[in-house]
């Protein structure tokens, strides 16, 4: 392994070199590996990770997802200190020295997260998703893990889960759907959270109508989206907006829409026209 290390550190120290890249370089070199540190958006987890360790020692690169910064930090340091000290971790094992009071157990991660780009500077490191990776799964407050009959649920939406066959809910998903360039919660624009109940028509949702009229209501800040017939009682629902953004990726341009206002279009194609509402009649 020394060998491959200056081998693949001299490799970069032969290119010129963006400052955060260096900045990997030099820590791999220096101090075995380096962190990322990916902060929570928009109701999706935040993530941390190392580079380095598989280069330095041989062993798997790990994640963790949904902890605190510097809880983060202070685990995956301590993940490499084990290395260090000759320790191997394997799919299934656990340890009891990285976070107080409960075990962790450490899963391989599933290929797809790589490819899809959760441990991008690591991908850049190693020229691709080719290096093991294991997740470090925490349990909630008693130590029930979360494909544990006695899980605690309220705790589900802070961790993804990464590895093969994992317990699927609506966080994977999220996290999934946040790295596809093709799926609305990439790159989110709007204010509100994907999640946000929005107004909108059946027709819309089943695809029979286009989105035309756009409203941001002055009262409650809340959206509604119309297709060509008009928003009844009979025929409004409630969902969340990411739903309406997956169906029509142009409805992003309205995202920042202030308040009391409106945007209407004849058709797709055409561009939206902005307009403050028109105030209410008096007894409506």
């Amino acid at each position: 392994m020394p060998n491959e290390k200056k081998s693949r550190v001299q490799l970069f120290r032969q290119r010129e070199l963006k400052p955060d890249e260096r900045k990997l370089v030099d820590d791999v070199e220096a101090y075995d590996c380096h962190i990322i540190q990916v902060r929570p958006d928009n109701e999706i987890p935040g993530w941390s990770y190392t580079i380095g360790l598989f280069e330095n020692f041989g062993q798997p690169e790990v994640v963790v997802v949904g902890l605190k910064d510097d809880t983060a930090h202070f685990l995956l340091n301590e993940v490499r200190n084990l290395y260090r000290d000759g320790a191997v971790l394997q799919e299934g094992q656990r340890q009891s020295e990285l976070l107080a009071n409960v075990d962790c157990e450490f899963r391989p991660v599933e290929k797809r997260w790589l490819e899809a780009g959760v441990m991008g500077y690591a991908n850049w490191f190693y020229g691709g998703p080719v290096y093991p990776v294991l997740q470090c799964v925490y349990p909630d407050l008693k130590g029930v893990f979360p494909w544990e009959p006695a899980f605690d649920e309220t705790w589900r939406n802070r961790q993804a889960l990464l590895f093969p066959n994992a317990p699927q809910s609506r966080v994977e998903h999220d996290f999934s759907a946040a790295h596809d360039p093709k799926s609305s919660l990439y790159r989110w624009k709007f204010q509100e959270p994907p999640h946000t109940g929005v107004f909108t028509t059946k027709p819309v949702m089943n695809g029979d109508e286009p989105v035309l009229m756009v409203c941001h209501d002055i009262e409650d800040g809340a959206w509604q989206f119309i297709g060509t017939s008009d928003g009844t009682p009979e025929n409004m629902t409630y969902v969340c907006l990411h739903h309406v953004l997956d169906l029509d990726p142009t409805i992003v341009e309205l995202a920042d829409l202030p308040v009391s206002w409106i945007a209407r279009r004849t058709q797709v194609s055409e561009p939206w026209v902005r307009e403050p509402a028109p105030p209410e009649e008096p007894g409506k």
